[in-house]
């Protein structure tokens, strides 16, 4: 019998479960969420150096992991809430102290699982010169569960084609900014609890945590984006494909740390530029307005 190979893997999402023939096909770069279980055991006095199977015991069941994949706007319309916790409001996706939970099934050629009540621990959006924008979401759940996987179709739709890293349009200090790469992320810093259960009980976020980190040239036109007031201020990253389009908006970016640049030999001199997004007022550290109507 052959070996399961990644490449026939196939991939759903859906809100809740289970995984269905209603469920939405997904094309991943790869699919890192699993679940793990501890081992305990003691580690008392025995009269031996031998440990004894006898003593040990299942221990906590842990669900969590990233996946990674080019994002289409499509996409972004389903897992935005995730990331920032409030629902779509007219193409409008804002943060919430709360987040929304998903539901992600598995055909791992061999056996197929679904793991439910995923929350988004940290989103990475990142691009560099030449690349699709990639995305990938650190995942923490309380379950997984087999699954018999449906018959699906991935998307053909015209919204879900991933953006190019060219069609992206940096602003910083009011001014559009060339850039060589980009990562953006938001770190919602979950805590998993697991009160007299083997499998978690209640995942909530703590702070929320928002950088950029862009690399930019090194020349006059740049060179004040290292010296900028401490103060901080707005910024904007905007995709745009056709009609479709997706804008992250920052109420105030603060260099942190910030650093002088360096000569990495005869290449261009670049500079790395690290901000960290903070709410300003009542303007909120990230939101993001999402097109997918092509």
């Amino acid at each position: 019998m052959p070996s399961s190979q990644g490449a026939l893997a196939k991939f759903a999402r859906d809100t809740v479960s289970p995984i269905d023939t209603s469920s939405t096909g997904m094309e991943l770069v790869s699919f890192g969420i699993t679940e793990t279980v501890e081992h305990l055991q003691t580690n008392g006095i025995r009269g031996t150096r031998s440990l004894s199977k006898e003593r040990n015991r299942e221990g906590l069941k842990r669900v969590g992991g990233p996946i990674t994949w080019h994002p289409s706007p499509l996409d972004l319309d389903f897992f935005l809430p995730c990331i920032l916790g409030a629902a779509e409001n007219a193409d409008a996706f804002a943060v919430d102290e709360a987040l929304t939970s998903f539901v992600m099934g598995v055909d791992l050629v061999a056996d197929a699982f679904e793991y439910g009540d995923l929350f988004v621990n940290k989103a990475t959006f990142r691009g560099a010169a030449g690349q699709l924008v990639e995305l990938t979401l650190d995942c923490i759940g309380e379950a997984k569960t087999d699954l018999s996987y449906p018959s699906l179709t991935l998307g053909v739709a015209a919204g879900d084609v991933p953006y190019r890293f060219f069609e992206g349009v940096l602003t910083l200090e009011s001014s559009a900014r060339e850039m060589e790469s980009f990562e953006l992320t938001i770190d919602n810093q979950l805590a998993t609890l697991f009160r007299n259960s083997q499998t978690a009980t209640a995942i909530s976020p703590q702070n929320r945590i928002v950088m950029l980190t862009v690399e930019t040239p090194y020349t006059s036109s740049e060179v004040g984006l290292n010296t900028a007031a401490f103060a901080g201020a707005a910024g904007s990253l905007v995709f745009t494909n056709g009609n479709m389009s997706t804008t992250f908006t920052f109420g105030n970016l603060q260099l942190n740390p910030k650093t002088t640049p360096v000569v990495n030999g005869k290449s261009e001199i670049v500079q790395r530029l690290t901000y960290q997004a903070f709410r300003s007022g009542s303007t909120r550290e990230i939101a993001v307005t999402s097109d997918s109507t092509a």
